[in-house]
């Protein structure tokens, strides 16, 4: 837990919070439990803006990797689209056409709208043609052993990625109420372990941080307010620590759209988004330094958890293949 002078910090990272109302009226309620290098990350997070189209996983990939000091690999900066290409996230065939059209017309434009127009079209300029395409909607981004793949190639395997699967299509929920609760005593800890952690969830169960105002500052108050929740898509967010109100424990997201921003989700709202109810299936990578790797997964197994890939619709297509079907 860090230190009550360190608990500022970790609150104004957080999407329209007023951290002098919050500590004034909670003060020693509160207790908070960040993942290591939060600072470092949290200024990585803020760089990377927002996630490209499909590019939900490689974002968050990129920003925890660069914040850990892995900012570059084989001559590439690690931003989300190398990482990206090293996943091999499914994209949308016409983009990449789309692209490859809009970088011949560039090359002939004055710098200025150049400039204006990579801006424009931010969403689907990536720096890497050679991705794998689908015409399939619900095969597009990436698939967890791609993240993980690229998280190990990345840093040379000095960090290792878990995979804990939360929802299983044969087994159904993974993730039980006591499961859920002793994941979160893990989390805890990550201090001790060095863990970062991504999230593969479905949204519909997350509180809309766009659309409730002040949603951070309202969970930490214990404010009633109206609960309104997003669309359902499948999708990736960063797990950035865990806050306790009077030991009621609120999760630290990095979204990959800044209109989300960094924002607390009620841990059983991300249970229930992590078992995801839309027939795919979810999952945690766990992030360590490969030290602490067997450590972590025997503690993992004794607590019944499944370490294992999980299907959350994307396929993984290794480089010799460039489509799927």
């Amino acid at each position: 837990m860090f230190r009550y002078s360190k608990i500022r910090e970790v609150l104004n990272t957080l999407k329209d919070v007023d951290v002098d109302k919050v500590l004034s009226a909670i003060g020693e309620a509160i207790k908070v439990y960040p993942t290591p290098n939060f600072l470092p990350i949290h200024e990585e997070y803020l760089k990377e803006l927002d996630q490209k189209e499909n590019f939900c996983g490689a974002f968050t990939a990129a920003y925890i990797l660069r914040g850990l000091g892995y900012r570059t690999c084989r001559n590439e900066i690690v931003d989300q689209d190398y990482v990206a290409y090293l996943a091999r996230v499914n994209v949308d065939p016409s983009d990449i056409e789309k692209l490859r059209v809009l970088k011949r017309e560039i090359e002939s434009l004055p710098e200025e709208a150049a400039r204006e127009l990579c801006g424009k079209y931010r969403s689907i300029w990536y720096r890497f043609n050679d991705l794998p395409t689908t015409q399939k909607p619900e095969e597009l981004g990436a698939s967890p052993e791609g993240i993980i793949y690229a998280i190990q190639e990345v840093t040379m395997s000095k960090l290792k990625a878990i995979p804990v699967k939360t929802f299983s299509k044969t087994d159904g929920n993974l993730l039980s109420k006591e499961r859920m609760n002793v994941l979160l005593e893990i989390l805890k800890e990550s201090e001790k372990y060095g863990v970062q952690a991504i999230l593969n969830l479905n949204t519909k169960h997350l509180l809309d941080s766009e659309k409730i105002p002040r949603l951070s500052e309202k969970l930490l108050l214990r404010e009633r307010f109206e609960e309104v929740f997003r669309d359902s898509v499948g999708h990736y967010v960063g797990y950035a620590g865990l806050i306790e109100v009077d030991s009621e424990p609120l999760i630290i997201i990095r979204e990959t759209y800044r209109r989300y921003g960094v924002h607390l989700q009620p841990a059983e709202h991300v249970r229930k988004a992590l078992i995801r109810g839309d027939g795919r299936e979810g999952g945690i990578i766990i992030i360590v330094p490969f030290e602490v790797e067997g450590e972590l997964k025997s503690i993992l197994l004794e607590n019944d958890f499944k370490i294992e890939i999980w299907d959350n619709g994307s396929p993984y297509i290794p480089f010799t293949s460039q489509r799927t079907s």
